[in-house]
């Protein structure tokens, strides 16, 4: 079997009249086809910040280079060519990493329907029966069109909105907007952070904890917005909420501010790595102790290649896995299929961004979590169809090769 065609979508989605950010979201889709009719799809997740036209660039050249006319059953061997063989590979970063993550997923979709079973099964069966699921970034409200909080109750709203349809679990990010639910400007959240700053957080962080009740995890999420002195200062201020866990604390520039920050504070469960690539990045926070739980994006890490020997390797040191997902249905699907099939799974992002209609039409399948869990069924590959008319008519760039 060889591949003799790929087509890249590059889409632009209104998500929300209110959405808060100035690149929108973008996801780039891979679509693959064999000379045997085969199909698969994979996805460079990148669909938010600004790497977009690069992430569509760098799929380009790594098909036309290494993926025309290969075997999509030799995954390791297409792995192994984008990582060595394109002098960039090898240093690990967003943009080559997203590229190379695509191909790879699209590729593990064509093997599960070359041999009619699903990837979870491929990659050694069913070890969880279900997921569970939290509801992620409810900063951003929850099954209200994604309507940005801003005052502390519309916190506590938008976690108790998500608890009634069955999540036992939410994240947020308490510093991210400010009162009126603008982004805040970055400048403020580094260093020791302003005693208004903290309140502002406690406060929210307080009206969750008084919607959802005792018996609700919460995970506090920092987006890498705050410095080490200043993450460890905000996660102090709001341990008295009982965290399940504190996310990106710190920045990704060095594995140091990680390790340091857990080392102060040992009683806190730390997560974090969506800006991790590749095992050989993650190796250095899982030998230090720095994650409790480690996120890799399956979109970005290099694929469900890389992500399951990540995952693997975490197993190795007693650190569980939830897999960092923001994108499109693929990178639902991809983080789904690998988290079934791992004995160290914890929990399932469920992104408020994934109940968004724009991005719920991208592929023809919506699985949405029942109750707050997720379940896999049988179908082949990663058990999805592109929208086509869909996907077309919102492409702002489509590049056939």
């Amino acid at each position: 079997m060889k591949i003799i065609k790929a087509e890249i979508f590059g889409l632009n989605l209104k998500m929300s009249d209110t959405f808060p950010t100035k690149a929108g979201w973008r996801p780039i889709i891979l679509r693959l086809t064999t000379d045997e009719g085969l199909v698969g799809i994979g996805e460079a997740g990148l669909a938010y910040g600004v790497a977009h036209n690069g992430a569509i660039g760098m799929v380009r050249d790594l098909v036309q280079a290494f993926v025309i006319g290969a075997d999509p059953l030799e995954r390791e061997v297409i792995w192994n060519s984008m990582h060595r063989h394109s002098f960039w590979g090898g240093a690990c970063g967003p943009v080559v990493n997203a590229a190379m993550s695509a191909v790879d997923i699209a590729c593990w979709d064509i093997t599960g329907k070359a041999v009619n079973q699903p990837v979870w099964r491929l990659l050694g069966g069913r070890v969880n029966a279900d997921l569970r699921c939290y509801a992620s970034q409810t900063q951003f409200g929850w099954d209200d069109g994604m309507v940005p909080c801003g005052e502390a109750g519309a916190y506590g709203e938008a976690a108790a909105r998500a608890v009634a349809q069955g999540y036992d679990a939410i994240k947020v990010d308490p510093i991210m907007l400010d009162e009126q639910g603008r982004v805040e400007n970055p400048n403020n959240l580094k260093g020791a952070l302003e005693r208004r700053i903290l309140r502002r957080a406690t406060s929210r962080m307080a009206a969750i904890r008084e919607a959802v009740g005792p018996d609700i995890d919460i995970i506090l999420e920092l987006h890498s917005l705050t410095s080490l002195t200043g993450g460890q200062r905000l996660a102090e201020a709001c341990a008295e909420f009982d965290l399940f866990m504190v996310e990106e604390a710190v920045n990704y520039n060095s594995d140091r501010p990680a390790k340091l920050l857990k080392q102060r504070l040992p009683h806190l469960r730390m997560t974090g790595g969506e800006r991790i690539f590749t095992r050989w990045q993650y190796c250095h926070y899982l030998e230090d102790g720095s994650f409790d739980m480690i996120q890799p994006d399956f979109c970005l890490v290099g694929g469900i290649s890389e992500g399951k020997k990540i995952c693997d390797m975490a197993h190795a040191y007693e650190v569980t896995v939830q897999g960092h997902v923001c994108g499109s249905p693929i990178s639902t699907a991809a983080a789904r299929h690998i988290e079934t099939a791992i004995p160290n799974f914890q929990i399932h992002e469920h992104h408020v961004y994934s109940t968004m209609p724009d991005n719920r039409n991208i592929c023809h399948q919506d699985p949405q979590p029942v109750n707050g869990r997720y379940t896999v069924d049988d179908s082949p590959g990663l058990g999805l169809d592109l929208n086509e008319e869909f996907v077309r008519r919102h492409a702002t760039t489509v590049i056939e090769i």
